[in-house]
């Protein structure tokens, strides 16, 4: 497994153990993951110098507690020659967000890890690649990783638990895992298996939404529900088909759907987007395309602020720069500052992040982001966003109480079927 890969899945699982009370077994996983978010939060493209109030408010915005967490991922993130620590702040020695999974992938090593905090990495890489069956990869990991049968066992157990993978119960005492990753690479063939355990109906609706994500790269979650009915768009929800993004401000939560593949540039969209930057970037540049009023600075020529921001350029000054990216700003993708441009002053846009706003940029080439496929975002300033992963999930949860097994026919398909 090359070191982004790995990097992407330790990022994968600290979101994960970051939803339960206890990261007993799986520290290395934890403090390496939690390290590779933080150097994300405060690299830019060029080295650059993060004041103490400003790595405060990034470490803040990344769940990461301020008063024992922080001192010991910048002492680690120190000793790995990432960053330079001062009275005043940190320097940082020129991080990408593909170097920053390398990273996380070297400071896990450094911390030797035990067999199950690997296994658990080759666990979700395999059930990313298809379903499968936990007896079949058992024997494989056990001797892979020398683990005991009641170690082996812990590790299936705490993976579902936890959320590393999904776990479908089949009948015959038999376990399909899974997880939110299937549809990131390898996709034509996936799509037509799951097509193929489809009613010829289904298999209409679902071929005409994914044509319209192509044209448009996305639709509101409502609409998306609108048309394939709840239980088919619950189905193909819960395994990653699609993607669903929420923004919210103080008023509402709009979700809004994208392609897996969309935001992929040199491997999978898995790596090149693990942090959920590009997702956060187009949410918020989709807004000020069609919800802004002119005055306030709506964007008229998405192509050309991307192009310019992701050339070096600064952007502004309209006001609504300073509301409309503060989530690119708490995830240190972007910088806001008052500046003065052709007689004007206010605040201006600068790009930290380069390949973010090119991956971006690369999103909505892709399709026709009209104003029309855009309007379910929200009237007011985007403030807060939650990643499809977290989204995959709560609707998983919903759909395993309503009818735990909803996607086995998909899965199976899937895990046997397509070529696969």
């Amino acid at each position: 497994m090359d070191k982004k890969t790995k990097g992407s899945w330790l990022i994968h699982h600290t979101n994960k153990l970051q939803g339960v009370t206890n990261q007993s077994g799986y520290e290395k996983t934890y403090l390496a993951g939690k390290a590779g978010i933080l150097l994300s939060a405060i690299s830019a493209n060029k080295d650059t110098t993060v004041s103490n109030d400003r790595l405060a408010v990034l470490a803040k915005a990344a769940n990461i507690n301020a008063t024992f967490e922080l001192p010991k991922l910048i002492e680690v993130l120190q000793q790995q020659k990432l960053i330079d620590k001062s009275s005043g702040g940190v320097a940082v020695l020129g991080v990408t967000t593909t170097t920053a999974l390398q990273h996380t992938s070297d400071l896990f090593d450094s911390l030797a890890p035990g067999a199950n905090e690997i296994a658990s990495i080759a666990l979700a890489e395999r059930a990313s690649v298809a379903p499968i069956l936990a007896n079949d990869v058992a024997s494989d990991l056990a001797d892979t990783y020398k683990l005991a049968a009641a170690d082996l066992g812990q590790l299936f157990s705490e993976a579902e638990q936890i959320g590393f993978v999904d776990a479908e119960k089949l009948g015959g005492n038999q376990t399909l895992l899974f997880n939110g990753n299937l549809f990131r690479r390898d996709t034509t063939q996936k799509i037509k298996a799951v097509l193929d355990s489809l009613s010829a109906a289904e298999q209409a609706k679902l071929n005409e939404l994914t044509e319209t994500l192509r044209k448009r790269a996305c639709v509101s979650t409502d609409h998306a529900k609108q048309f394939l009915g709840e239980a088919l768009f619950q189905k193909v929800t819960a395994i990653g088909l699609f993607d669903i993004s929420v923004v919210s401000n103080s008023t509402e939560d709009v979700g809004f759907l994208t392609l897996p593949s969309a935001f992929s540039k040199y491997s999978n969209s898995m790596i090149d987007d693990a942090f959920d930057l590009a997702k956060a970037f187009v949410s918020s540049v989709t807004y000020g395309m069609t919800k802004s009023y002119y005055e306030r600075g709506q964007i008229q020529m998405v192509d050309a602020l991307l192009g310019a921001l992701v050339r070096g350029e600064s952007v502004g000054p309209v006001r609504a720069i300073a509301e409309d990216y503060k989530v690119l700003e708490l995830k240190g993708v972007v910088e806001v500052k008052q500046g003065t441009k052709k007689g004007r002053t206010g605040p201006m846009l600068r790009l930290l992040k380069t390949e973010v706003g090119e991956l971006a940029l690369q999103a909505i080439r892709q399709g026709d982001v009209s104003e029309h496929s855009l309007n379910a975002l929200p009237a007011a300033a985007v403030t807060t966003f939650n990643g499809p992963e977290h989204n995959r999930e709560k609707v998983r949860r919903t759909q395993t109480k309503m009818s735990p097994k909803a996607t086995n026919d998909m899965l199976s398909i899937l895990r046997t079927g397509g070529g696969l």
